[in-house]
């Protein structure tokens, strides 16, 4: 094309939303338009150019001297970056579209993937000929370069997810490692990975095993360059018979699908793992439409006549889908034990153990299953006249209590002033929480940790529910030990004080001191709470369920949320549950030194009493004497762990308000109340915990697209298409963007609502498993903020 009959670049694209689509081309021509883009990134990326134009807006001329370059070449790739929808320009300078920069350089960069695009193309011609005379193509027969391209492909899993996300994933492995493991690798190719291994757990030691000469040997090298030839060795073996001795972590990244004899090689690895051991193998996921395309294409020109040529099996990229290798590695002896999170649409990572082998730490079947149940599926029956009786008594009370509230601020505010009114009217505000019942004050600690919104002055006022409500008085207080003493003798042992030291909505706290002068707590349960809240949730849900149909809602399953609450927060009411739930967050915790579960009584516990140690240095309100630094640390390490019960355990505290997390001066951390926990489904945790990892790595579109897979196991309603899903995981993509800007703060009571929103804006509801956590979350952000408003908190703390 002339330079005289091209469009300018000014009017190639002059904004940064899609502009004009230029002419529409036939499918067949649409396809090679596509490959030549691709081309284009691939010499985007030799060149510096696609980096640079990363840092920023730039001019063709910039472009061209930061990269040493030629600047009408710079120039003309732009205007191709521009014309492919991939780059706008304003007028004078260019720049990456938002939803193209996370893939310029970092963990999603395409690069790799144009190398190893430009490396297959350049072998088609070779790849031809093979397809005649039998389909086999030797390794050493393609160019370097794609050796190259798949090492880096391998990197972006090695360098960050393998050891920081995979490996921590799967119970007792990273501990091992760090302990001096043996790990072994099959196609090593140059070593990378079990370089970066060696550097994230120093005491490891590694064989790495690779048919092609060339690159075991040049990584020895390397190797050797770097310090590492005692620890990690390099053969080029067939890992089928050179794996020898027992390995705590076999890796395969993305070659199974390539070896001669997978079901050999299977038994071989089984064999090779000690007791407790770990087979982690990444291979592509089910795929169709383009993305099938791409791999089939890697397929066809590199991994069916490479395998051929080994005398193999030709699997091809795609043909070891679940369905497909977990049967094969079970034929192996080999069995699942955890599933690994999702980081990339297009790869699939598994862990595999000797079938019959316990995970380190693991408990043996049933051990726990005995002692606890998940939340109950049901609330107990209510009459419809007790609910009816029960809604008018509501209404009547909230009309009497708003216009009191507002009279009486009224009045202090022409009296007394601005300030004055509003501390009362919170005050006021409270004791008419408590006067409707503990299902109220629940909600009310709920919101209590919102101070995104609510004012300070209404938050602290709620805070006092959480543990200061009105104590028993000292009737109820005798027969309610009376009745906890008939349930269990043995409590008659202990002197029970009648001073509540912590006051709930349920139940109230009382030291107590056993045979020995030792001090307890015994929680004892409110008179009638189980009617109470059986009555007043089964009304929530009901009315709940009339309101999510109305045009309002926007379809949102409200009903479903505060049903799965109500059955959570009923089930407090059940000590022996809540005993259980208390040894098993004692045990998930233990690993952590600095945080505290009181060690449970189980002698004295019944079904109306729950007796544990009383722990001293308990004060009320911000930590005392606690330094900034310190608090940090402290902030953090709670985090971390309220991830790792979300992410690692799938059993989740979900009420870490002030009344049941404790910062004491030394900085330990102390946990109490287990009895608003919930047991989540496997499939939701991996979902939320591929999220967050997602989140923390920016990917918003993955972030997006869990999120909506979610809202629809079942595949989406008729009225939604792929579009819908594209648009809906867009936008999250633009709010985790906006949320996890570099040098920012992350913020989960402001990133949480708006995610919802966005949710409600396109009705996608992902079910209240998934919900739940997040507003947990928020809770315990909520909490931690009150006392240290400057924390800085990651995007996905205790993920790994």
């Amino acid at each position: 094309m002339s330079r005289k009959s091209a469009p300018s670049a000014g009017t190639a694209r002059d904004d940064s939303d899609g502009g004009d689509v230029g002419l529409e081309l036939p499918r067949p021509m649409a396809v090679v338009a596509t490959a030549m883009v691709a081309a284009m990134l691939e010499f985007g990326s030799r060149t510096g150019l696609s980096a640079a134009l990363a840092e920023g807006p730039s001019q063709a001329a910039e472009l061209a001297e930061a990269t040493g370059g030629d600047a009408r070449l710079a120039e003309e790739w732009l205007r191709g970056m521009v014309a492919a929808g991939l780059a706008a320009h304003d007028g004078s300078r260019y720049a990456w579209l938002p939803e193209v920069r996370p893939y310029i350089g970092g963990m999603m960069d395409v690069g790799p993937g144009v190398a190893l695009f430009g490396a297959l193309t350049r072998s088609v011609p070779q790849v031809a000929e093979a397809y005649r005379a039998g389909g086999a193509f030797a390794d050493v027969w393609y160019p370097r370069e794609l050796a190259d391209a798949m090492q880096r492909m391998s990197a972006q899993w090695t360098k960050v997810i393998l050891p920081d996300v995979w490996l921590p994933a799967v119970p007792g492995l990273t501990d091992t490692l760090r302990g001096g493991g043996r790990v072994a690798e099959i196609g090593c190719a140059s070593g990378e990975t079990l370089e970066t291994l060696a550097a994230a757990f120093p005491r490891i030691t590694a064989d790495g095993f690779d048919l092609d000469e060339r690159l075991t040997s040049a990584g020895n090298a390397r190797l050797a360059d770097r310090g590492l030839a005692g620890r990690v060795t390099l053969s080029p073996l067939d890992a089928t018979t050179a794996l020898n001795g027992e390995y705590d972590l076999i890796v395969a990244l993305s070659v199974l699908h390539d070896v001669s004899d997978l079901p050999r090689l299977l038994r071989a690895a089984a064999s090779a793992l000690r007791p407790g051991g770990t087979l982690l193998v990444v291979e592509s996921p089910p795929l169709t439409g383009p993305a099938a395309a791409m791999l089939l294409a890697t397929s066809v020109l590199y991994c069916v006549p490479a395998t051929a040529a080994r005398g193999g099996q030709a699997l091809g990229t795609m043909g070891l889908t679940p369905d497909v290798l977990v049967p094969m590695a079970a034929d192996a002896g080999l069995a699942p034990v955890t599933t690994l999170p999702a980081v990339h649409p297009l790869v699939s990572a598994y862990a595999f153990g000797k079938a019959g082998a316990r995970p380190p730490g693991d408990a043996e079947p049933g051990e726990t299953a005995r002692e606890e149940q998940a939340v109950p599926d049901h609330l107990p029956r209510v009459g419809r006249l007790r609910l009816a009786g029960r809604a008018v008594q509501l209404a009547a009370r909230v009309a009497a209590a708003s216009l009191h509230i507002v009279s009486m601020w009224v009045l202090d505010r022409l009296v007394s002033g601005k300030v004055k009114a509003q501390a009362r009217g919170t005050r006021r505000l409270v004791l008419h929480l408590e006067g409707m019942g503990p299902t109220y004050v629940k909600f009310g600690q709920m919101l209590a940790s919102r101070a995104d919104l609510f004012p300070a002055h209404v938050t602290a006022r709620l805070a006092a529910l959480h543990d200061d409500v009105t104590p028993m008085g000292a009737g109820e207080f005798a027969r309610q030990l009376a009745r906890a003493v008939r349930q269990e003798p043995r409590l008659s042992r202990l002197k029970v004080m009648d001073r509540c030291i912590g006051s709930g909505s349920i139940a109230c706290v009382y030291e107590a001191l056993d045979a020995d002068g030792r001090p307890l707590a015994v929680k004892l349960q409110r008179e009638g709470v189980a009617e109470s809240m059986s009555i007043d949730l089964t009304l929530l849900t009901a009315l709940t369920r009339v309101a999510e149909r109305l045009p309002a809602a926007g379809g949102a399953p409200m009903a479903d949320l505060v049903g799965y609450m109500s059955r959570a927060l009923y089930g407090q009411i059940d000590f022996f549950r809540e005993a259980a739930y208390l040894r098993r967050l004692a045990t998930n915790l233990a690993r952590y030194d600095e945080i505290i579960v009181p060690r449970l009584h189980e002698e004295y516990t019944c079904a109306t009493a729950l007796v544990t140690d009383l722990v001293p240095g308990l004060t009320d309100g911000a930590p005392a004497g606690v330094d900034p630094a310190t608090g940090d640390r402290v902030a953090a390490r709670v985090l971390d762990a309220v991830g790792s019960m979300i992410f690692k355990d799938g059993f989740v505290h979900c009420d870490l308000h002030p009344g049941n997390i404790y910062i004491r001066s030394d900085g330990t951390v102390v946990i109490l109340d287990a009895g608003y926990c919930v047991e989540m489904p496997e499939a939701v945790q991996h979902a939320l915990r591929d999220f967050f990892i997602n989140l923390a790595l920016r990917n918003g579109v993955r972030c997006g697209e869990i999120m909506y897979d979610s809202a629809f196991p079942g595949g989406p309603p008729a009225r939604h298409t792929a579009a819908d899903r594209r648009a809906f995981a867009g936008e999250i993509a633009e709010l985790v963007r906006t949320a996890t800007e570099p040098g920012g703060r992350f913020d989960m009571t402001d990133f949480g609502p708006r995610v919802f929103e966005s949710q409600n804006r396109f009705g996608v509801h992902p079910p209240a498993d998934f919900a739940f956590p997040l507003m947990s979350l928020m809770i315990v952000e909520g909490t931690l903020r009150r006392w240290w408003p400057d924390l800085q908190i990651p995007a996905a703390a205790g993920v790994g």
